[in-house]
């Protein structure tokens, strides 16, 4: 090492050393104890990071920690992310598990910067072609991990804050919006699955979704003391999810209170949606199937697989997608003149169709968000209610007709 001057006859400072390769390095003890060090090729940078360790030491930043990766405190997140909803940790954990982890998740908390951040997002858009909506979300956990080094005295601040807003002005209006079933193209589904064939036997389910616009985790959480036969009315008190056991292990069901506090609801039922339940018991009974689940204690549930299990969230949507497939070839070569190209229908498009349908029929707007167990009617008007061409033209005809008929 040198002597207390560098070769430029600076004075060197408490701490700073010139190397025999003439670079420079800095010792210090933190906050713990542990000595310290930092290297820089001249000095004027060295005093940089020194200026940089000063703010740090005065914040109280652990450097201790510095050396964990994004993942290590994606761990501790874990373990301290208590009272929330089973469903939401499930959720940031898949988000997390899948895009995050893999690489950036490795990078050293000392190494993250805001631009890496943004970068590590935009990235996730150009390269991986994920929607805005789906990168929002990963942005949200990632700052929930990093939130944790911040209250734990590692981070300064959190390089998440205000990383969207970079993504916001070029990529917000490429969120994929979900559509709902044209009245047309409800119709021929419901026609279809009507009829014999390997499909029928989802019929009853696919009906209950239709008509009464409940949540997929709620209709699979159904048992038959929640259906009211003499009022005509279905008790909606609780939903079942597909939690995931962690990396490799697999998922199992849980089952869990409604969504929100208006999501525990009673809905009246449609004449075609207690035939189906009663269809649905029928069949059943015809082949013995009988209920073998236990979810947490719920048990009795109404639509099962052949082996009396609860059916499948992700069974429910590959059906959908054989029905869609199989619809447009009869429409390819039957020919329809009102619709041309059936859409690919998943489980909330039949939730989002319901809604619509009510829309158009002019139904009121807070018995239709009640219905659908939403916290406010906002939620239903801005999420919910597409408005068909049909529809719009027939709505116009009303001003064309007040026109005509006014003096």
């Amino acid at each position: 090492m040198s002597n207390r001057y560098a070769t430029n006859k600076l004075k060197l400072r408490k701490g700073e050393y010139q190397r025999e390769n003439n670079t420079f390095e800095y010792r210090w003890i933190d906050k713990n104890g542990k000595r310290r060090y930092i290297y820089a090729k001249s000095l004027p940078e060295l005093r940089k990071k020194e200026e940089t360790i000063t703010r740090d030491t005065l914040d109280g930043i652990d450097y201790s920690r510095l050396d964990m990766t994004i993942n290590s405190y994606f761990e501790i997140w874990k373990k301290i992310k208590t009272g929330v909803r089973v469903s939401y940790f499930t959720s940031c954990t898949r988000t997390y598990e899948r895009y995050v982890e893999p690489q950036f998740g490795k990078t050293k908390l000392r190494n993250i910067t805001y631009s890496g951040v943004v970068m590590f997002l935009e990235s996730l858009v150009r390269e991986k072609g994920l929607k805005y909506g789906t990168v929002r979300n990963i942005a949200l956990v990632l700052s929930m991990v990093l939130e944790v080094a911040v209250k734990d005295d590692v981070l300064r601040n959190n390089p998440c804050k205000g990383a969207l807003k970079e993504l916001r002005r070029q990529y917000a209006n490429d969120a994929k919006v979900v559509r709902a079933l044209t009245l047309h193209e409800q119709k021929y589904f419901e026609a279809f699955l009507a009829k014999p064939g390997r499909f029928h036997q989802y019929c009853p389910v696919f009906t209950v979704m239709l008509w009464t616009g409940m949540r997929v985790g709620e209709v699979l959480g159904l048992r038959w003391e929640d259906i009211d036969f003499v009022n005509n009315e279905i008790d909606v008190n609780h939903i079942i999810l597909d939690y995931s056991r962690g990396k490799g292990k697999g998922s199992v069901y849980t089952a869990n209170p409604p969504k929100t506090r208006k999501s525990f609801r009673r809905i009246p039922m449609l004449p075609k949606v207690k035939e189906a339940l009663i269809e649905e018991k029928c069949f059943q009974d015809l082949l013995g199937i009988k209920c073998i689940s236990n979810i947490d204690g719920y048990t009795n549930f109404i639509f099962l697989d052949s082996k009396g299990s609860v059916l499948p969230y992700r069974k429910l949507n590959h059906v959908l997608t054989d029905i869609s497939e199989e619809i447009n070839k009869e429409i390819k070569e039957n020919g329809n003149p009102d619709i041309s190209e059936f859409p690919h229908v998943h489980n909330h498009m039949l939730r989002h169709t319901f809604a619509t349908r009510m829309r158009e029929a002019g139904a009121d707007i807070k018995a239709t968000s009640e219905m659908m167990g939403h916290d406010s009617i906002m939620i239903t008007l801005k999420t919910y209610t597409d408005a068909s061409r049909d529809f719009k033209s027939r709505e116009i005809a009303v001003l064309d007709r007040y026109y005509e008929n006014a003096e």
